[in-house]
């Protein structure tokens, strides 16, 4: 190249021609980039200016990218908490629980909508999108809630669970929620730890009365043991014992006072849940499964833990909540009672349609951190302001979402009426469980809706005198959506 030029021709000769040669091409020239200025630079600037406007918003977090339709900047530490990458939609929005003077329907029906675009966004000068103006919607909510109870006293109930001391200090962190400051009592079998101190410090703290024992039997035996240990442990107020999986959760302990009522814990006693799963009853028996808890009358207990009772029963080649069936059934005159709202929840994957059911609240849940994903520790924070009764408290707003309270906001394909109880069949089940299998315990049920749209609840914290809820529904190609949650009291 450098050759070529350095022999090219510089005298002032035949100028004219040269340029009358190269006249067209100059103006063919200046057409195109007069074209380029008129129909695309515009375009290209826009596309600039928007790219711009995500790489500024991103740089408040190297691991985080907010879009463009996000007019505000969210608070890039919660995000992070969240798992968020990428945030297409931030929406925040403040709830006023407003206390009903009577107990309030399974669903209720707002003429508000939940995402009131119209309020907090606006069109792009240069385009049809909507782009936020800020995240929160001005206008709040108010939900009527039933009144919660004013005091709760569980000073006749006595819990049993056999664990480890690592698993039983995760575990009380939803125990709070139904053992904190209602006197009950819960008895811990668990493996000689040094870190049994920090554990019960931890459980006072939370207004958890925790009683650990130390064992070196294996768990199966520990298991059983604990119906000696609490029938070694009653109270003159005692009249019911429960054996319970460190992942077995009460939604509401009024709620599971108020049932029992109805039960004479006078005689002998046998009260539990069975399994969802005909396949699972079908293998382990009818009896009363251990995750739902298993409610023992004081009778019962006193019965069962006569020594030679309770020797044999430990020789039994059975096993845990069978093991307790099986001694109930052969050394009393006692016969499972059940009562369908204590729930095994013995399913796996998806569980919105248990939870977005409108049914009542159920009395015990399981398997919600190993089966399935339903953090109840965090479900239950709200009722820090709402109480205990508005957990899972169904809303249908204008724009056709609903709020199950502490676990979803969802929006089905087709519409859902109120009066429909039916449970959408979103799990699946062992042991190639069929439909048929489940609805013993939770018919009638309705096919899984496909074009559902779902924000799931991934958190939830006590702010004073507030409780923050974050609903996301992921897109890890187009940016994760956000519903925050701001609930108030009146």
């Amino acid at each position: 190249m450098s050759t070529k030029f350095s022999l090219r021709d510089r005298s002032p000769i035949k100028s004219s021609w040269v340029w009358k040669k190269k006249l067209p091409r100059f103006l063919a020239g200046a057409c195109i980039v007069g074209t380029f200025f008129v129909f695309v630079a515009p375009h290209l600037t826009h596309h600039d200016s928007k790219q711009k406007q995500e790489i500024v918003k991103a740089v408040a977090s190297e691991n985080i990218t907010v879009t463009a339709h996000v007019g505000c900047e969210p608070d890039f530490d919660v995000l992070e908490r969240l798992g968020v990458k990428k945030v297409s939609q931030y929406v925040r929005r403040e709830v006023v629980a407003v206390p009903s003077p009577s107990k309030v329907p399974l669903i209720q029906t707002l003429d508000t909508p939940l995402f009131d675009h119209g309020s907090t966004s606006k069109k792009h000068p240069n385009s049809a999108e909507i782009l936020q103006d800020d995240c929160s919607i001005p206008s709040s909510i108010s939900l009527e809630v039933s009144p919660p109870p004013t005091h709760v006293d569980a000073s006749h109930f006595d819990f049993g669970v056999a664990t480890k001391i690592d698993r039983l200090s995760e575990s009380l962190d939803a125990f709070v929620h139904w053992a904190g400051h209602t006197r009950t009592r819960i008895f811990a079998l668990v493996e000689p730890d040094e870190r049994i101190p920090e554990v019960l410090a931890k459980a006072e703290k939370l207004g958890v009365n925790l009683i650990v024992t130390e064992s070196d039997d294996e768990y199966q035996t520990r298991y059983f043991s604990l119906i000696s240990l609490l029938a070694d442990n009653l109270r003159e107020e005692t009249r019911w014992s429960c054996v319970i999986d460190d992942d077995t959760f009460f939604p509401s302990m009024s709620a599971l006072i108020e049932a029992f009522e109805k039960y004479d814990h006078t005689q002998q006693m046998y009260v539990g849940g069975v399994s969802e799963s005909v396949n699972q009853i079908g293998l382990f028996g009818l009896m009363g499964f251990g995750g739902a808890g298993v409610f023992l009358s004081r009778p019962l207990v006193e019965q069962l833990s006569k020594p030679e009772v309770f020797a044999a029963c430990l020789q039994s080649e059975y096993t845990g909540d069978r093991r307790i069936s099986l001694c109930v059934y052969q050394y009393s005159d006692a016969h499972l009672t059940i009562d369908h709202r204590l729930r095994q929840l013995d399913f796996r994957g998806d569980a919105t349609g248990f939870f977005e059911a409108i049914r009542p609240l159920p009395l015990s849940v399981h398997h919600w951190k190993s089966w399935f994903h339903a953090d109840m520790a965090k479900l239950s924070k709200v009722s820090e302001i709402c109480g205990e009764t508005c957990l899972l408290g169904k809303w249908r707003f204008a724009d056709g979402w609903t709020l199950s309270n502490g676990f979803s906001i969802s929006k089905y394909s087709t519409e859902i009426s109120t009066d429909d109880t039916s449970m959408e069949l979103t799990w699946d089940g062992d042991h190639q469980a069929s439909r048929e299998a489940f609805m013993h315990e939770l018919g009638p049920l309705r096919e899984k809706d496909p074009g559902k749209i779902s924000y799931l609840m991934v958190d939830s914290a006590v702010d004073e005198d507030s409780v923050r809820q974050w609903y996301i529904h992921r897109n890890s190609e187009k940016g994760d959506q956000i519903m925050e949650l701001i609930w108030r009291r009146q």
